[in-house]
């Protein structure tokens, strides 16, 4: 399964923010998107996700065209994304953020979504292992009784993450995931990504500020520039490619303003 941009593009008034952006991205591995500010990452992830369709162009995801779609048909379909600034219930406890935020495709009435039948209590008790499982791995199950307005900021974007696997999704786009963590836990957050894709086939496509987690965890990276796409290839490719410093980096290598 592949998620496949053809000749994607999305205008702002006179502006260009997406300028014929044809890509393939498998769903089984792990793409970064990085670019300069401006570059039109951000809007490419909401022409993807349904949030600002295209002007022009398709986006398909499993051979399904997908960019005429809102944005809840295509996390239904299993594109599920995160963004730069967590959203979620910020009077609820971790737990019960990440109970939420779980799927229960099956649960068809008010009362099995209330766990009143076999069913629904089925559902719950399988969705609160998960919950259990997946904050331990990203060191945040001593905070699962907290509420989400009293998290740090670091830990708000590890909480958004985390919501994003209780949606059993496909294919995870990331926003800016390891914005504001600690080191410690942005270890913890790759080593997590790289194992869903290795041992379950569950890939992504992310942008980050932070090349270091990028270029550690990344198959395949896509630069944009003005809109328009750069260069594709793998990391080591990408960071000795002369056009991608100059426009990147600076010229020299050392100025820039960031992805």
């Amino acid at each position: 399964m592949e998620l496949v941009l053809d000749a994607v593009r999305k205008t702002f008034g006179g502006v260009v923010a997406v300028d014929d952006v044809s890509a393939v991205m498998p769903q089984d591995q792990i793409t970064a998107l990085i670019g300069p500010n401006g570059a039109g990452k951000t809007t490419l992830f909401n022409a993807i996700t349904g949030f600002d369709p295209p002007d022009r162009g398709s986006i398909t995801f499993g051979g399904r065209r997908i960019d005429s779609l809102p944005p809840w048909r295509v996390a239904e379909m299993g594109l599920i994304r995160t963004f730069q600034t967590p959203v979620g219930f910020t009077t609820l406890t971790v737990r019960e953020s990440m109970l939420a935020a779980a799927t229960p495709h099956f649960v068809e009435t008010p009362l099995g979504a209330l766990g009143l039948t076999r069913r629904g209590r089925g559902h719950e008790r399988v969705a609160e292992g998960r919950a259990d499982e997946i904050t331990a791995e990203l060191g945040l199950a001593d905070l699962l009784d907290v509420r989400t307005d009293e998290l740090s900021a670091g830990d708000r974007k590890l909480l958004e993450f985390a919501r994003s696997l209780m949606a059993e999704p496909k294919m995870l786009l990331l926003d800016e995931p390891a914005a504001a963590v600690a080191p410690a836990n942005i270890g913890r957050l790759s080593q997590l990504v790289r194992r869903l894709c290795d041992e379950r086939g569950l890939g992504s496509l992310i942008i980050d500020h932070n090349l270091s987690f990028l270029m550690q965890i990344a198959d395949e990276v896509h630069v944009l520039d003005r809109g328009g796409l750069l260069a594709s290839g793998p990391p080591a490719e990408i960071a000795a490619d002369p056009e991608v410093m100059r426009v990147y980096l600076g010229t020299d290598g050392a100025g820039g303003d960031g992805p």
